[in-house]
Formats: structure tokens, C-alpha cells, sequence
């Protein structure tokens, strides 16, 4: 009899699991009251629908979608899935309850990387093995970071990572270029 108690008690616990909906929505309030609505592909300020993405490939549950708000300006930032390759993240600048499509990097956490007190954001696309031992596909990155309320490329940080990655720094590459393999690459 408390076997059966048991069974039904662990049963009735775990259907809400099973009874979740799929999340499709977001919604968020700038330090200007605009409130931010983002519902199955639809991105809704204040009422108003102001911009719809051709599919709905949001992954609503990422830590990543959010607000940053920079020198009196607003921007959203939403991942969308690109399987099989990285996620990109679409920004927004929000003004007078208009989403302007600002651009899209690959997602990645928007935090100080490079510990310079200013919040940064970005990354590099996934690369074949170049068919040669000796030599590799360059893989080129690009970080952005927020100054005076724009968003711009962080060179400095950029450079950095590309130096670590592929031993060398070459500005503008494009993900065919082909390189010497750095020291102590496998």
C-alpha cells in the first residue's frame, strides 16, 4: 500500500514537468519605462509591433537575451540559434518605441573580458581542420564593446584574441585564409 501511495505521490509531482509549454516570450522595462515585449519572433514596444524576425529561432531561455542601457541609450540583445553553427546575437537600439536592427555577432556573454571596466561582447566562428599538418584555416574573431552610448569594435581586445588563437594577427582576414600552425599547436 505505500508502495502505491509512493508511486502515485512521485507521479502527481512530476506530470507538471512533463505539462511545461514551450517558453516563446520575454519582456523587459528600460530606465525609461519602455516596456519591451518579445513574443514568438515579434519584438513589441510599448504596444506597438515594430519588428518580426522571418523564423523564430530565439532561444528564449538564454542568460544572453537582456538589456544594456550606455550613455542614455537602450539596446536589446537576443539570441538566435544557428545550429550547426554558433549562435549570433541581434542587437537593437531602442528609441521612441522603434527596434532598429543594429547588427549580429556570435553570441557570447556580454561582460568586461578584457577588464577594462567597459562591457564587451562577441567571438569567432567554428573552422574546418585545414587538411594540412603544418598549417591551419585563420580563425578571425571580432569583439565589440559599448563607448558613449555606440557600440564599437574593441580592436585592442580583438587583436588580443587573435594572437592567442593563431599566433598571429592578420586585420580583415576571412575565414579561408591559411596560416603556419603556431608552436605548440596540436
Amino acid at each position: 500500500m505505500h508502495l502505491r501511495l509512493r508511486h502515485c505521490l512521485l507521479l502527481l509531482i512530476s506530470l507538471p514537468t512533463f505539462a511545461q509549454k514551450v517558453e516563446d516570450n520575454l519582456h523587459f522595462t528600460s530606465s525609461k519605462q519602455q516596456k519591451i515585449a518579445v513574443y514568438k519572433g515579434t519584438i513589441i514596444i510599448n504596444g506597438n509591433k515594430t519588428f518580426k524576425f522571418a523564423t523564430d529561432d530565439i532561444v528564449y531561455k538564454s542568460k544572453r537575451n537582456r538589456l544594456v542601457e550606455d550613455g542614455g541609450n537602450v539596446f536589446l540583445f537576443l539570441e538566435v540559434n544557428r545550429s550547426p553553427a554558433k549562435n549570433i546575437l541581434y542587437v537593437f537600439g531602442i528609441n521612441n518605441s522603434v527596434a532598429d536592427s543594429l547588427m549580429a555577432a556570435v553570441a557570447s556573454d556580454i561582460k568586461d573580458f578584457d577588464h577594462d571596466e567597459i562591457l564587451e561582447f562577441g567571438g569567432s566562428e567554428l573552422t574546418q581542420a585545414y587538411p594540412s599538418a603544418d598549417s591551419m584555416y585563420y580563425v578571425s574573431s571580432k569583439f565589440y564593446e559599448f563607448k558613449k552610448g555606440r557600440i564599437v569594435v574593441d580592436e585592442a581586445y580583438t587583436e588580443k584574441i587573435d594572437r592567442k588563437v593563431n599566433g598571429v594577427y592578420i586585420p580583415n582576414a576571412t575565414s579561408n585564409t591559411v596560416i603556419r600552425k603556431p608552436k605548440g599547436r596540436p
